[in-house]
């Protein structure tokens, strides 16, 4: 059995909770103004009824709704980088997420004292992840060439093999000496 080297954490209700009401903020109000605003729903319904069937294929706003405009779903064609943007710009990082002292002890004690690599793999954007890890007082913790998010393994995304192993060979690791941290089963699966 080969050694841990790596740990690889998701960003979403992993390294903050899902009582923080973070996840449901982005999920509802923010991603919905989204498409109102940038794929010409009209109707709040209309627009979530798509966002749901969408994500619940694909695990990622990004993808899902990709694929949604590709076979004419939308109004107006989605662009990767507007909702990186908006995610990044419009969710209340700070309203929801706080600065987790116990966290970053953890994170710290794994880098420096375990020498692990630490790595996050999200299926949401990248800034958006990053903007995360900051509102978390963490993001000291993950070098920017540790940092992923789904636009960095497009086409593929969690929980596709494809997207782990472009993440893992990027850091220079294996599935045999990674440990994913993960809310999602279907995730943790698909990473083993």
């Amino acid at each position: 059995m080969a050694a841990i080297d790596t740990l690889v954490f998701d960003v979403d209700d992993t390294l903050y909770p899902v009582s923080s009401g973070f996840s449901e903020h982005r999920n509802g109000d923010v991603i919905c103004n989204f498409m109102l605003a940038k794929l010409g729903f009209e109707s709040a319904d209309e627009a979530m009824k798509v966002r749901h069937e969408y994500f619940q294929r694909y695990h990622s706003s990004m993808k899902g709704l990709k694929v949604a405009s590709d076979e004419g779903k939308t109004y107006k064609p989605f662009l990767e980088k507007d909702l990186a943007d908006w995610f990044a710009d419009e969710c209340a990082f700070a309203k929801f997420l706080k600065p987790n002292p116990e966290l970053a002890e953890i994170l710290g004690s794994l880098r420096d004292e375990a020498g692990l690599r630490l790595v996050v793999f999200s299926n949401a954007p990248r800034r958006y992840a990053l903007n995360c890890l900051e509102a978390l007082g963490v993001r000291k913790f993950f070098p920017d060439d540790q940092v992923f998010g789904v636009e960095d393994v497009l086409p593929a995304c969690k929980p596709e093999e494809a997207a782990f192993q472009k993440v893992l060979k990027a850091v220079g690791s294996s599935p045999e000496r990674a440990v994913m941290f993960e809310d999602s089963m279907k995730n943790i699966r698909a990473c083993s």
